[in-house]
């Protein structure tokens, strides 16, 4: 294997490890489910893909019987847990809950990814979190245009905090300088919660992460203030955060965490069905508001085709953005 990448190793040995260990088919669709169904998400456990994950699995299980268990299967930023996922058996047993970019960006940024965006069937969407910039809050920076102004006068050295190196993030920060503003340099981390800190702590400059319930009670607190929104439009959660569209640069690529439930390509018509039904009431669960915060979780009916669409979408505007 010399010459191999070990995060390709890894993801080779995913596939094959998903091939030796393939079960018989548990059953019809009529008596699913009649086994485990897995939820893999491929991160380690605490961050927002595995919250969301054991929010589903709970939730579906009682709403369908049977066990639904999370595993966790970190590696390859997210490429190892999915190309096992994409891999498995697209009997309704092997489930990932996972955002779009881990599903259709990780793959065009990491070699030997073995998958696609095509490589999943949709069930439904469960979050989304738009993209906020932040600074500390007794920061002298108090609008996005002033980070703007100061990051052209700092030429390249303003740094952003954010999660990974290659991800929905960066792309947008790097978006703007490639629209003729200011250069960043970007400083990646492994968690959104990392992210802040490093502003908190005053290691860096600015973040650009996503909206979640604790960081919008640093932001309610005073301790971050989040200046600029990489959202379509004003967020109804900060409304007085514009976006990047209305300081002059739109166009950039989605960098909104869009968590969805997926299955392998493939997967019975039925058995997607009774998923998404069973995930379409659990959204509605007053307990998964409670846990995943009543601003993030979905009320829009993120079916199998909505979802579908949101990932073509995404997935056409990431790749323009690699290639540049």
């Amino acid at each position: 294997m010399a010459g191999i990448s070990r995060i390709t190793a890894l993801l080779v040995a995913a596939g094959l490890a998903t091939v030796g260990c393939a079960e018989m088919p548990k059953s019809t669709a009529g008596y699913y489910p009649s086994g485990t169904v897995r939820i893999i998400t491929p991160f380690a456990a605490g961050g927002i893909s595995d919250t969301t994950a054991r929010v589903a699995a709970k939730c579906m299980e009682d709403e369908l019987g049977g066990t639904f268990i999370v595993e966790n299967q970190d590696g390859g930023g997210g490429a190892i847990g999915m190309t096992r996922v994409a891999k498995a058996e697209p009997d309704g047993y092997t489930l990932s809950v996972v955002s779009l970019s881990t599903a259709a960006l990780v793959p065009l940024v990491t070699d030997g990814a073995q998958y696609d965006g095509s490589s999943f069937d949709p069930i439904s969407g469960i979050t989304l979190a738009p993209s906020v910039l932040v600074v500390k809050g007794d920061s002298p920076y108090r609008t996005g245009q002033e980070v703007l102004e100061a990051a052209q006068r700092k030429d390249g050295t303003f740094s952003v905090a954010m999660p990974g190196s290659m991800g929905i993030f960066a792309l947008a920060i790097n978006g703007v300088t490639e629209a003729g503003g200011p250069r960043f340099t970007n400083i990646p981390f492994v968690s959104n919660d990392q992210s802040a800190a490093a502003v908190l702590g005053g290691n860096v400059d600015s973040a650009y992460l996503s909206t979640s319930p604790t960081l919008l009670k640093q932001i309610e607190s005073g301790n971050l203030r989040a200046l600029v929104t990489g959202a379509d439009e004003r967020i109804e959660f900060l409304p007085e955060v514009p976006t990047f569209t209305e300081l002059g640069y739109g166009d950039l690529p989605d960098s909104t965490v869009n968590v969805t439930l997926l299955a392998p390509a493939g997967i019975d018509g039925e058995v997607k069905t009774t998923l998404a039904q069973a995930m379409g009431s659990c959204l509605k669960d007053p307990t998964t508001a409670d846990v995943l915060g009543e601003e993030f979780v979905r009320d829009d009916d993120p079916g199998p085709e909505k979802i579908r669409a949101e990932i073509n979408s995404a997935e056409t505007q990431w790749r323009e953005a690699v290639q540049k």
